[in-house]
């Protein structure tokens, strides 16, 4: 169901969430799409070109990451962009104007629904576990996990800060952005572009915040020569990337257990280790 955005809403019963939800990832995967369109099928991982053996996903777009994880509206943009022909094919290895942005906006509703899929499935976990107080309420967490994992994409730590822990989420923002700024550095600027190095990239957009930098930024710089060191500073800003996948679920489970601790014997179940 978290493919779909919106569908764990409706089944919780959350009709208006459920439209907001698929409302808002279409919205932001359209405003990319009517830039890059056909473009798409070239950051895939497969192109579909009727020669792989993977041909058939690549033409619904299903080798494109991380708009998979709107899969509706990714599905859709591909088919009404798929053209087979040489001019089309021809196409999609052309550079668009503001590729850079509209890329990120593309992934950036993958993302949107995956946060969403998490704020569902933060709603199933709550009616499971959650217990009843004295006078017949939920237990409410500090902050909604969902929402800190997404703060944390964008800005690494302040999910946290949202959560209570602000000076944990100044060390882990100050980590990733520091290795995440010496890989553009050493590349300089080059390390973040997805038309280039779109598999590095899609580690690279974990990062959110940073991408959308680079998309700005340094993505659009022409780069005259090759940087002695870029394959260096494509590596960091992936490891940036992928630290701050960590940082995200951290986030995710600090609100969590502000709400849900761990039961008493567990490993940090004790009241004291829920909100260390």
């Amino acid at each position: 169901m978290g493919f779909v955005p919106g569908l764990l809403q409706l089944r919780l019963g959350q009709r208006q969430r459920a439209l907001t939800a698929l409302l808002s990832c279409s919205a932001v995967m359209v405003v990319g799409w009517l830039v890059v369109k056909e473009r798409l099928f070239y950051w895939g991982l497969a192109v579909p070109d009727g020669k792989s053996s993977f041909d058939s996903l690549a033409r619904l777009g299903l080798a494109v990451l991380p708009e998979i994880l709107n899969l509706p509206a990714q599905v859709l943009g591909s088919l009404s962009a798929y053209d087979g022909s040489a001019t089309g094919l021809r196409m999609q290895r052309l550079p668009r104007d503001f590729e850079h942005i509209a890329g990120w906006l593309t992934a950036a509703s993958g993302m949107l629904a995956a946060f969403w899929a998490a704020a569902g499935h933060w709603e199933l976990r709550l009616r499971r576990d959650g217990e009843l107080d004295a006078q017949g309420q939920m237990p409410a967490p500090v902050a909604n996990p969902a929402l800190c994992a997404a703060l944390s994409w964008l800005v690494p730590g302040l999910g946290h800060a949202k959560a209570g822990q602000k000076d944990k989420g100044v060390l882990l923002g100050v980590a990733v952005a520091a290795v995440f700024v010496l890989g553009l550095l050493c590349s300089g600027g080059h390390a973040v572009d997805r038309a280039q190095y779109g598999v590095w990239w899609i580690g690279q957009n974990l990062f959110g915040g940073g991408s959308l930098f680079a998309a700005l930024v340094t993505g659009p710089m022409r780069s005259v020569e090759t940087p002695i060191d870029l394959d260096l500073g494509i590596v960091l800003c992936t490891v940036s990337g992928l630290m701050n996948l960590v940082v995200m679920c951290d986030a995710y489970t600090v609100a969590e257990r502000s709400a849900l601790p761990l039961p008493a014997g567990v490993a940090g179940g004790s009241d004291e280790g829920a909100t260390t």
